[in-house]
């Protein structure tokens, strides 16, 4: 039996609002984003972050799952080494959007657009520790961060098309010379 899959993000509720649009065309533009389910997959991720900070807030007595969670968002590079709890509270999702490999790789200059650093994880030309990573929503974690290399493919000229382009110009210029020569005649 096939396990079936679910969702990972949760839509807006209303089904039209023009502010909520209007921010997410701004997000959408903003970190070159392919589609709104990017936003809200950052949304979700960020819903379950606070949610399991409000957990905690509540519970009081677990510091070993607050370690945790502080651990997991410093690694993120969304708080703090010293932060508290009470951090995770005042994320937004644009912390989030900024942590995704698509915005790492144009932040560091390898590329003019976001849309081209799409297209360079797209295409497999990014590497983070070594290992080629192909999706653009990847969180990086700081240490992932530093690890980051773009790989570009060398253009590769075969020599047997080389000989054939110097052939064929001489034979044009041959061509030309004759051409030339029979029209001073006439």
């Amino acid at each position: 039996m096939v396990k079936k899959l679910k969702k990972t993000y949760e839509t807006p509720n209303e089904g039209w609002s023009e502010e909520r649009i209007q921010r997410e065309e701004e997000l959408t533009e903003e970190y070159g984003l392919k589609s709104k389910k990017e936003i809200y997959k950052a949304q979700s991720q960020l819903r379950s972050f606070r949610r399991e900070a409000r957990k905690l807030v509540a519970e009081e007595d677990d510091s070993e799952q607050v370690q945790e969670i502080k651990q997991r968002a410093h690694d993120l590079g969304l708080v703090k080494g010293n932060a508290e709890i009470e951090d995770l509270f005042t994320l937004n999702v644009t912390h989030f959007l900024d942590r995704r490999l698509q915005t790492a790789v144009n932040r560091r200059g390898y590329a003019d657009t976001v849309n081209e650093a799409r297209q360079l994880v797209v295409h497999g030309h990014v590497y983070v520790d070594g290992q080629r990573v192909n999706v653009p929503g990847y969180l990086l974690t700081k240490d992932e961060e530093k690890e980051l290399e773009v790989k570009l493919p060398e253009p590769e000229e075969d020599e047997e098309e080389v000989e054939e382009e110097t052939d064929t110009t001489e034979e044009e210029s041959e061509d030309s010379e004759e051409e030339s020569e029979e029209g001073g005649k006439e």
